[in-house]
């Protein structure tokens, strides 16, 4: 394996030590594991692109703990693993774009508190987890562009107070009711889309058709104020079932005491009948 020395300094130290700021690995479709040998420990850019990397592994990061910028476009990752990025404190910038993601699990880039930018664009991104970028505070520019979105939950977007640009264009997003409070996200933040609502389409419900979402407005979605969501329907046929379960229980419950009740209280007739014979 070569490595590219694409444009590190030598810095002045009590030590003489050599600081490698960027490091490139050429592209060679052979590799699909990326270990931590072959770089430098205090290289701050990293270049891997164009590789068949599949995974990345879970002490990475704790290797290169000086990582600012990490290129890790054009590879095979098809998962991030819980604590990838365990170590990552000072990352900045990540690209993943041109991967195989398909799924974005929650706390996906917990440690990674630093990062500015993420691309996440043209993966196969089906589903991101509410809470995936649940400690990015600093994420200035998300891009999930060109992905397999067909919604997305507005809590993922409202954990990203620092968040001015963003890309959601080239999805295949559906307008039904699960996508209103999107919907309505991205009106209030459309300054937030480079190209506005302009560059979105979605496709309607009982249609054959997409249309931009400029074409919609909020009473699109009337239907859905009065529609119940699949939650919803779990909610009310539990509570229906709790309560009717509740209810025989009681009158289980009333019976047997009232039964009890009429077995041990003394019958009125018979003390009569007992003080008539007395007499």
């Amino acid at each position: 394996m070569t490595l590219k020395e694409t444009s590190n300094h030598i810095m002045s130290t009590p030590r003489q030590k050599r600081t490698w700021q960027e490091m490139s690995l050429p592209a060679n479709t052979n590799l699909r594991h990326v270990v931590p040998d072959p770089f430098p420990l205090d290289v701050r850019k990293l270049l891997v692109a164009g590789n068949r990397i599949q995974r990345i592994p879970e002490d990475f990061f704790i290797f290169y703990g000086d990582l600012v910028y990490l290129d890790f476009r054009n590879n095979s990752l098809r998962s991030l693993e819980e604590g990838t990025f365990s170590g990552s404190a000072k990352l900045a910038f990540l690209d993943l774009s041109y991967n195989n993601l398909t799924q974005l699990g929650a706390g996906a880039f917990r440690s990674a508190g630093r990062l500015v930018k993420l691309s996440l664009a043209n993966n196969h991104l089906a589903g991101v987890h509410e809470a995936a970028f649940e400690t990015l505070e600093s994420l200035q520019v998300l891009e999930l562009n060109d992905n397999n979105l067909h919604s997305l939950n507005v809590a993922v977007l409202a954990a990203l107070p620092a968040l001015r640009t963003l890309r959601l264009d080239g999805n295949p997003w559906l307008c039904d009711c699960d996508f209103a409070h999107l919907f309505s996200w991205i009106q209030e933040n459309a300054s937030k889309l480079p190209k506005g609502l302009d560059e979105i389409q979605c496709s309607l419900p009982m249609e054959n058709r997409r249309i931009f979402l400029h074409e919609l407005s909020e009473a699109s979605f009337n239907e859905c104020k009065f529609s119940l969501s699949l939650t919803d329907l779990f909610i009310i046929i539990f509570s229906g079932v709790a309560v009717s379960i509740a209810a025989i229980i009681s009158s289980f419950f009333l019976a047997t005491v009232v039964q009890c009740f009429q077995r041990c209280t003394p019958n009125k007739d018979s003390e009569d009948e007992d003080d008539d014979e007395d007499d």
